[in-house]
């Protein structure tokens, strides 16, 4: 894997925010997949660095739809119950 250059990352991240019109992307959904194609185009990232930027903008995406209760569940392949987050399991059971 190669050096992350974390200030452009993150540059490139607060880009695709302030380029969403909420007019248009008028929920949440819509949102994340525009921030995501903006990262993904972004000819200053590596592909590692847009791996990073997604992997970023998609925790926000879940903590999203977790606190507002909405999106497409899916079944967790650690739990087996019904989830929002895509890259954890929601269930804090030990």
């Amino acid at each position: 894997m190669s050096t992350l250059r974390y200030e452009l990352i993150y540059a490139a991240i607060t880009r695709a925010g302030i380029l969403t019109d909420t007019s248009i992307h008028n929920d949440i959904h819509k949102q994340f997949e525009f921030r995501k194609q903006t990262v993904l185009v972004d000819k200053t990232l590596t592909n590692d660095e847009k791996t990073y930027a997604i992997r970023n903008i998609t925790k926000d995406y879940d903590r999203s739809k977790i606190l507002n209760n909405e999106g497409t569940k899916r079944i967790c392949e650690n739990c087996n119950q019904e989830c929002l987050a895509t890259l954890y399991c929601e269930c804090f059971n030990d």
